[in-house]
């Protein structure tokens, strides 16, 4: 069964047509033609579609006159399973049949060390037929630093965020990343934030919390919804902590008093509850009496 970070990675393609042809353009010197008229292509790999040759995303691009003219095989890949190896040949020489045009074997990886994996050349035969997948590793995940690219493509911000978020240009990473979730919808910013604040540092983590907490429209949007629902795990610890940064983000501050009442409940439902309230709440005393 597909993991949330395979699943979540893939949508990030799927929401954006358009961002797989641009990082092959960008990332490998793919070159790509106008990007007017794209589409989702089906994703079962023969016939009769049996489960074992359903990739995860095909695209293609059309002409004017509505003719394909490229097509790429985009693989969210976690680990190095040989069997999938195997099976991206099928992909691409099916899709390949299918539209009659050129096609890209796009596979795209948080981890370096299944990057290095799969950036070897599949052999087909004894002759030297080869597929050559290109990866996008974490090495080649975009940087994006302004707010302005962020919010024409959140979906970029996203990739830059889980690969650079922790690095030398981390405030200007985390800053464009927030301005991209505020052009997107409720949904997709959770999973988007939840997606980022999972692969990054614990440091890194702490810092987004406070970019948020200083930015109005930033806490007012993302903190109040994303933080508290996105953190809280099911245990007290998680909600105390979610509670806090939604109360923080807010502005609300807590007495002495109503500190060590929080500190002292071990009661997870209470805490959920409080976790609700803080988000429409006026001040603290709304939630502690």
């Amino acid at each position: 069964m597909p993991s949330y970070l395979h699943e979540a990675l893939l949508d990030l393609f799927r929401n954006e047509l358009s961002l797989a042809f641009s990082l092959l353009a960008d990332e490998f010197g793919v070159p790509v033609p106008d990007l007017a008229n794209l589409r989702a292509e089906p994703c079962d790999f023969t016939d009769i579609g049996p489960k074992e040759f359903r990739g995860d995303l095909a695209l293609s691009t059309h002409d004017a006159r509505d003719r394909p003219v490229l097509g790429v095989c985009v693989e969210v890949q976690l680990d190095a399973k040989d069997v999938r190896r195997w099976k991206w040949p099928v992909y691409l020489t099916t899709l390949r049949s299918r539209l009659c045009c050129p096609v890209v074997l796009l596979v795209v990886t948080p981890s370096p060390k299944v990057a290095k994996w799969a950036e070897q050349p599949i052999e087909l035969d004894n002759f030297g037929s080869v597929v050559r997948p290109q990866v996008l590793g974490p090495d080649r995940f975009p940087l994006v630093t302004d707010p302005d690219e962020a919010r024409r493509s959140p979906e970029r911000a996203v990739l830059s965020a889980m690969a650079h978020g922790a690095g030398p240009q981390r405030d200007e990473v985390l800053t464009a990343f927030l301005s991209g979730l505020m052009r997107t919808d409720e949904e997709h910013a959770k999973m988007y934030f939840e997606l980022v604040d999972g692969t990054l540092t614990t440091a890194a983590s702490r810092r987004l919390e406070e970019l948020m907490e200083r930015t109005p429209e930033h806490r007012g949007r993302i903190a109040t919804k994303y933080v508290a629902e996105g953190r809280e795990e099911g245990r007290t610890e998680e909600a105390a902590h979610a509670l806090l940064t939604v109360l923080t983000a807010r502005g609300l501050e807590l007495s002495a008093a109503q500190r060590a009442q929080l500190a002292e409940c071990t009661d997870h439902d209470q805490l959920r509850e409080w976790l609700n309230q803080a988000i429409t709440a006026t001040s603290a005393s709304e939630l502690f009496g």
